[in-house]
């Protein structure tokens, strides 16, 4: 076969030079042409009728008529206002001190013999109570002593009264003989002149007259001496009386008593020790006499000071927080600080609590939360805090817009506000804190200019 072919290939003619030149037309080429141009024709007819059927949409949909343009609406809560007296309330800390409180001392050393039982940190012990005692032995033995000084000195004061007695009878009788020998000499030299008596014996009555008043003179001394031992006596009676009295008071001393009913604070009494009257052997406080000290800043107490109703006196409220517990106490202040607290920026305030106040006791070295009454406006609105803005600035509601007011904050009392200018009894205020608010700013609401707050709420009238 494959000769066949090769004969048959070899019986073509060969080609002229013409033949060559001209190139050789392809039939699939005019075929592949066809089908380009028929695509195009489709796709444009596909495109114009789509064309067509957008345009017949475009024309039969109906007219959508234009949104009118409405302007956001915020919903707001607010309050409306009314002028009143408030007080607002400062939240200070302070702390609870005893306002009496004694370092017990023994007033003689010694020997402690004997403790109360109840002489323990916490305790309470009553008044009179005997807390220590010292050996008394040695202050019994003085006592004995002094006693017997003080009698022996009573019995010389007798001693000496009997020899002031017997000098004022002798000075008596002497004074009487100086008396008759005096006379004898007037008559003796009355005599002389007649003869009757010589000078000689006129002298010897000179003699006994000398006699005599040497002997007057020795009495009358000897009584300023012995008045002058008995007021050396009663001197120092006075002196042994005393030191009787002290003696007594030292064996009275060496019982130790409670001089008031209170808590024992700390105690270091033992059986056994010796203790002087620089040894502080118990502490006690009053534990009705309890006093709370806190510290006002200058602007308040500055604020205070120039109110009608005075700081001294005024009513405060305490609140002692232990755990999950909250016990309420009442009190008065009762005097300010003799000094400003320069370190703790204020002026110390002191007030005492009412022990009947509650039935938890307090214990000093309390830390507790304070309210004290502020000063009163007269004339003043109320408004939560949340209404303020940039520390002076409210917006008030009128026509369901907001309006812009400049305000006067004098205190702020919790969660609230006191505001003494810029608004007007009648004015709703809103209370939400809203971002956007300004002049103009459209809201609405339920509450908006709808709602009064509570009065108790409202009005913190003093």
């Amino acid at each position: 076969m494959l000769k066949s072919i090769h004969d048959e290939t070899e019986a073509e003619p060969p080609l002229a030079d013409d033949d060559i030149d001209r190139p050789v037309e392809d039939p699939s080429r005019f075929s592949r042409g066809g089908r380009v141009v028929l695509q195009t024709i489709l796709m444009l007819a596909v495109l114009g009728a789509s064309y067509g059927v957008m345009n017949r949409l475009i024309d039969t949909q109906p007219e959508r008529a234009a949104r009118n343009f409405r302007p956001t609406a915020y919903t707001v809560e607010s309050v409306i206002v009314d002028a009143r007296s408030n007080r607002p309330q400062l939240r200070l800390f302070g702390e609870v001190q005893a306002a009496r409180s004694v370092e017990l001392r023994p007033l003689v050393n010694g020997e402690i013999v004997a403790v109360n039982p109840s002489l323990n940190a916490g305790s309470t012990v009553a008044q009179g109570d005997v807390l220590i005692e010292i050996d008394p032995f040695n202050y019994r033995g003085a006592l004995a002593e002094a006693r017997a000084n003080l009698a022996q000195a009573r019995a010389t004061l007798v001693e000496t009264e009997a020899r002031i007695t017997a000098e004022r009878d002798q000075l008596t009788a002497a004074e009487m003989q100086l008396t008759l020998a005096e006379s004898d000499l007037r008559r003796a030299e009355s005599l002389v002149s007649s003869g009757t008596l010589t000078e000689k014996q006129v002298e010897d009555r000179r003699l006994i007259v000398s006699q005599r008043e040497q002997a007057v003179s020795q009495r009358r001394n000897n009584q300023l001496i012995e008045e002058a031992r008995r007021e050396q006596q009663i001197a120092n009676l006075d002196s042994l009386t005393w030191k009787v009295q002290q003696a007594e008071r030292n064996l009275e001393n060496t019982v130790l008593k409670s001089p008031f009913t209170g808590v024992v604070n700390a105690t270091t009494a033992e059986v056994g020790r010796y203790v002087s009257s620089s040894d502080v052997v118990a502490s006690i406080y009053d534990k009705e006499a309890l006093e709370v000290r806190f510290t006002l800043t200058d602007a308040q107490y500055g604020r205070i000071s120039v109110d009608a109703d005075p700081l001294i006196g005024r009513e405060i409220d305490v609140v002692w927080v232990v755990g999950l517990s909250s016990y309420r106490y009442t009190g008065r202040i009762d005097r300010i600080a003799a000094e400003i607290a320069s370190t703790r920026g204020g002026v110390e305030v002191v007030a005492r609590l009412d022990p009947a106040s509650s039935e938890v006791q307090l214990r000093p070295g309390a830390f507790v939360e304070i309210d004290v009454p502020d000063r009163l406006y007269a004339e003043s609105f109320r408004v939560p805090e949340t209404a303020l803005y940039d520390g002076s600035v409210v917006f008030v509601i009128e026509d369901g817009q907001l309006a812009r007011r400049e305000v006067e904050v004098a205190a702020f009392d919790g969660e609230d506000v006191i505001i003494v200018s810029g608004l007007s009894p009648g004015d709703a205020v809103m209370t939400t804190h809203l971002t956007q608010a300004d002049n103009g700013v459209r809201v609405r609401g339920p509450l908006s200019g709808e709602r009064q707050r509570p009065a108790a709420q409202v009005a913190g009238d003093g």
